[in-house]
């Protein structure tokens, strides 16, 4: 009676763990992190991640986490000061690339 118990409560335990690594497999990995790129015009200046912020949630509609300001230096074929606006997006579901 004890060996049928024993071998009871451990089919059940082995079964649980197959089952709950098949619905992880399944579900897939979550997606990378969703970072945006877009140039503007002008240079960071002193508040550029939060001007980043602004801009980037104005123009893609979306929530974004963090933003870094990156000054485009000039060269020969550029006339006007530019800046890049890199910012990860809130939601990486959401990311169109």
């Amino acid at each position: 009676m004890r060996r049928c118990t024993t071998l009871m409560v451990f089919s059940c335990v082995f079964m649980f763990l197959i089952l709950s690594h098949v619905e992880d497999a399944e579900a897939g990995a979550p997606p990378q992190d969703c970072w945006d790129e877009i140039l503007f015009p002008g240079k960071c200046g002193i508040h550029g991640k939060k001007d980043c912020f602004k801009k980037v949630e104005s123009k893609i509609k979306q929530r974004v986490l963090q933003c870094f300001c990156n000054d485009v230096e000039r060269g020969p074929n550029t006339s006007k000061d530019e800046h890049y606006c890199s910012c990860q997006r809130e939601n990486p579901y959401e990311c169109h690339l």
